[in-house]
């Protein structure tokens, strides 16, 4: 009995690791055939799609916010040009008598409010200001830094109100506000310290009488202007008379409120998932001179830190600094025409999410293919073993006859026994 019974285990042991290894094979070709097809990383098949569709649109709205900005720029600068240069003529005047001439100041900055207002509006911008190479008194300390101008800004520039604008005056003559019936901003200053101001340094050193404004207009790296924590950048231009004389800048500025409102990415797929634009040197974005936008506070966690690109997956990109790694597509921007005075200033506009945000997605859209393989390999170990006992009950049966008949010829029905 002890024989038969070994005799049985051995037989169904082998017949049910044949089919364990069989069944094993079967879902290891399976496997295989989903690596080769690509189907095993469909999550960051989705996730390269998701995030270049949502870049394709930011990218989209971006790119005509920042042309439109530029041309309504250089169009506020020809009308101020000309509506300046007349003003001055009828009085028998130049530009460089606006220095230490504080009523011509007034009437030239006050005459020119509404027309700033207009643009401001039409701009859709969080702030317009013209500048001029001007001072009420040259002989008060640091006058060389201290410019008259008007400088306002829109507190709500994504609120469509025509009729009741917020507007401030964060820069100007206190008593052309108070006419006018504008507030003064919290950091109000009467003028202009430009004695780090690329915005107004660079556009003047830059412009050239035969130059067209469209090849002097600036976009500055993102700055937190002087007594306000908000950043900002600016696309300012030269303010010229038909001589060619250089004696301002104006211009527009896009706040970092207004480009997060403006572009927000959708977060259905990742929370964490932002924006930014960005200055672009040697494939490094510069992000102490970008504007972010998303819910996730990435502005934080990078901390000013350059991001270095390098490829990724996919057609994807890594981002990385010394602390954080991020995923995501990026584009360069056409900020300035061919031939623009800064037109080897190169800017980038950005969509990412943090590395590990992309690697546990992945790992969950490919959870189901192990759920199913697990499903799967269960149910051929119970069907092997089902198949292992009944398969050899045939086989026992006729091993039962021979020991119970060993002298006789008897016939068992199993094919190679009787043979």
């Amino acid at each position: 009995m002890a024989v038969k019974e070994r005799i049985k285990f051995t037989l169904r042991l082998r017949l049910f690791l044949f089919l364990i290894i069989l069944v094993t094979t079967i879902l290891l070709g399976v496997l295989i055939i989903l690596f080769v097809s690509g189907n095993i990383t469909a999550g960051l098949k989705e996730s390269e799609i998701f995030i270049k569709n949502e870049h394709s649109l930011i990218l989209k709205n971006t790119t005509e916010s920042y042309d439109k900005l530029a041309a309504e720029a250089v169009a506020l600068s020809r009308s101020l040009s000309m509506s300046i240069e007349g003003r001055l003529r009828e009085k028998n005047l130049d530009y460089k008598d606006l220095n230490n001439n504080p009523e011509l100041l007034n009437e030239i900055v006050s005459s020119e409010l509404n027309q700033l207002i207009l643009y401001l509006q039409m701009s859709k911008s969080s702030g317009a200001f013209m500048i001029l190479d001007a001072t009420v008194n040259s002989d008060l300390p640091n006058s060389n830094n201290s410019k008259a101008g008007i400088y306002l800004k829109n507190m709500e520039p994504n609120i469509v109100s025509s009729s009741s604008p917020t507007i401030y005056m964060l820069r100007g003559i206190a008593d052309i506000a108070y006419k006018n019936y504008l507030p003064l901003h919290p950091q109000w200053r009467m003028e202009f310290n430009v004695a780090n101001a690329p915005y107004y340094n660079l556009p003047i050193g830059k412009a050239e009488k035969d130059s067209s404004l469209s090849n002097l207009y600036y976009w500055s790296k993102a700055f937190s202007f002087t007594e306000i924590n908000e950043k900002i950048i600016m696309c300012s231009v030269p303010i010229m008379d038909t001589e060619g004389n250089v004696f301002g800048v104006c211009g527009f500025d896009m706040s970092h409120m207004l480009f997060k409102l403006s572009n927000t990415p959708d977060n259905s797929m990742y929370n964490r998932i932002f924006c930014l634009i960005s200055p672009i040197e040697n494939n490094i974005l510069k992000t102490e001179g970008s504007l972010f936008s998303g819910g996730y506070s990435a502005k934080s966690f990078i901390n000013n830190q350059d991001l270095k690109i390098s490829s990724g997956k996919k057609s994807l990109y890594i981002y990385e600094n010394n602390e954080n790694g991020f995923i995501g597509y990026h584009q360069l921007l056409k900020m300035y025409p061919e031939n623009s005075k800064f037109a080897d200033n190169e800017w980038a506009l950005a969509l990412m999410v943090p590395q590990e945000d992309i690697n546990d997605y992945v790992i969950k859209t490919n959870l189901k293919f192990i759920y199913i393989i697990a499903i799967l390999m269960i149910l051929g170990i119970i069907i092997s073993f089902i198949l292992s006992k009944y398969y050899i009950i045939p086989i026992i049966r006729g091993i039962d006859i021979i020991v119970t008949n060993p002298k006789e010829t008897a016939k068992t029905n199993v094919l190679v026994i009787d043979e």
